[in-house]
This record gives C-alpha cells, structure tokens and sequence, in this order.
C-alpha cells in the first residue's frame, strides 16, 4: 500500500482515508516530507498553520 497526501490537511496516509479529516480526497502525486515532532515548539508548524505533529507533505 503506497502513501498518499490528503488533498485538505496535506497529511501523509496509507489508505483510503485521512484518520485526521476523515476526507477520502487522496492524492498519489505529492512531493517532499516534513515530520512534525512537536507542532507547539515547531517554527516550521507555525509557518505552515500546522496544529498536529505527524508526517506531512510539502507539495
């Protein structure tokens, strides 16, 4: 099962569906990771309006 990037949170999935925002809006083409580790003490986080750590995609 490949990862995928939710087309709304832009978080990084394997499935069907984003646990976070429950859309089905996946997307196959996606470039670039970022890992949150902590989204309170993250300047990268706040930059990008992030609120959860987790792995995200850039593009």
């Amino acid at each position: 099962m490949s990862t995928k990037a939710c087309k709304k949170c832009k978080r990084l999935v394997r499935g069907d569906k984003c646990p976070v925002c429950k859309t089905g809006s996946l997307s196959d083409s996606w470039k670039g990771k970022i890992i949150i580790i902590d989204a309170n003490k993250s300047e990268l986080a706040k930059t990008m309006k992030l609120t959860d750590s987790g792995e995200y995609a850039v593009r």
